[in-house]
């Protein structure tokens, strides 16, 4: 029987950071802006304009106070997809807007993140993890997560037992094969699954696309399953899973089919 691997992003995922991530992502804008920027804008501008990555978000954020445009006109900008840090660079860069380094973004994020992270919940809990476990030949993570920041998360909610393969941003030779770039899902099923069947459960449309790109570059049929929450809801997919448990379900069902 060839093998059956099942992939999980973290964020959304495995792991509610509405309480994390997400008021760090404020809180980093506020700090650079000097001025407080309110979480639910935080989140549309991530969303809104498709970036899967809060440092890329919070810079986004800053941009978008700093260029006195109105969000409509701002957002009209953003006509090549999912957005990423060099786009809002090079906005910025035309439009005479000084942002931060890169670096002391990051840095400052990782900062108050690491105050919030505490506040992380479960999405998945790990009697259903130990279920899904068994319908796969093993488990295995894609995130954009650092490998520091995933320690420390998966230790205390004690998650490393259900996985095999864990691959992080530290994984990636450079930041531009962050998703929806396939470069990590490839490098999970080149190495573990070349000749069997798989499926991802994310919640971005960046997790779709980079199982979409790995499908059109290879010629495969690995599967997506969307998990489906407030902030995903214009995101259209096949295999949708609303609770934890249908996420089990949907996964039996494309073993199955």
């Amino acid at each position: 029987m060839r093998k059956f691997i099942v992939g999980f992003d973290v964020d959304g995922v495995l792991i509610d950071v509405s309480q994390s991530y997400h008021l760090s992502l404020a809180e980093t804008s506020s700090y650079f802006l000097n001025q407080p920027v309110d979480l639910k804008e935080a989140i549309l501008i991530k969303t809104e304009l498709g970036i899967n990555n809060d440092w890329d978000a919070t810079l986004a954020c800053v941009l978008f106070h700093r260029s006195g445009r109105s969000w409509e006109k701002y957002r009209s900008f953003f006509t090549s997809g999912l957005a990423d840090f060099h786009q809002v660079y090079r906005l910025a860069e035309q439009w005479n807007v000084i942002l931060p380094d890169y670096r002391t973004v990051i840095e400052e994020f990782e900062k108050r993140y690491r105050k919030h992270r505490e506040r992380e919940k479960l999405r998945i809990p790990r009697s259903l993890l130990a279920k899904i476990r068994k319908e796969a030949d093993f488990l295995a993570v894609i995130t954009g997560r650092t490998r520091e920041d995933l320690d420390y998360s998966f230790a205390r909610f004690a998650l490393y037992q259900y996985f095999k393969v864990i691959l992080t941003e530290d994984d990636l030779p450079s930041p531009e094969l962050r998703k929806p770039s396939p470069y990590l899902l490839k490098k999970l099923l080149d190495g573990y699954g070349s000749s069997g069947r798989a499926c991802y459960v994310g919640d971005s449309l960046a997790d779709k696309l980079m199982v979409e790109n790995y499908n059109q570059q290879t010629d495969r049929a690995v599967s997506f399953i969307l998990f489906r929450h407030a902030l995903n809801q214009r995101i259209s997919a096949s295999h949708l899973a609303f609770t934890a448990e249908e996420v089990l379900k949907k996964i039996q069902e494309i073993k199955n089919s």
